[in-house]
């Protein structure tokens, strides 16, 4: 695995200037090839945060997936890899912990939908800190 000592954070897609007039979806999919095309150019990994569409509010399993990006179809297309978060915690409350420090609200799944550079498609368990925006390793 390649280790980089640099990387990109961009929060988020949406808020990104586009072009007036413009076909929204041609747009994010210049903009996402852009980002792309800059990422290869430095040999640094780009993270870019999107907004999904609330189609996920309506069923009963509410974990995100790729047909619910907003303008979708070229950001699956550019990107070499696609990581969903879901926090089942947003959802379902639990009255008894008050604090959100149970480990049920700590707990996060990182959803891999798309995966060119190693293949492996699947959902990680982690624990995460909002407060930092750091995730850890599960304890089994």
């Amino acid at each position: 695995m390649q280790v980089f000592k640099l990387s990109k954070f961009i929060d988020y897609l949406q808020q990104i200037p586009l072009e007036s007039g413009g076909n929204m979806a041609f747009e994010v999919g210049k903009i996402t090839r852009q980002i792309r095309d800059i990422a290869k150019s430095h040999k640094i990994p780009v993270f870019l945060g999107c907004q999904i569409n609330r189609g996920n509010q309506t069923t009963a399993d509410k974990r995100p997936n790729r047909h619910l990006l907003r303008n979708s179809g070229e950001i699956f297309e550019v990107c070499d890899q696609l990581i969903m978060l879901y926090r089942d915690a947003v959802y379902t409350k639990d009255p008894s912990d008050a604090f959100g420090n149970s480990k049920r609200e700590r707990t996060i799944e990182l959803i891999v939908e798309k995966n060119r550079l190693y293949g492996k498609l699947g959902t990680a368990t982690m624990l995460c800190d909002l407060s930092t925006s750091k995730f850890l390793n599960l304890a089994r």
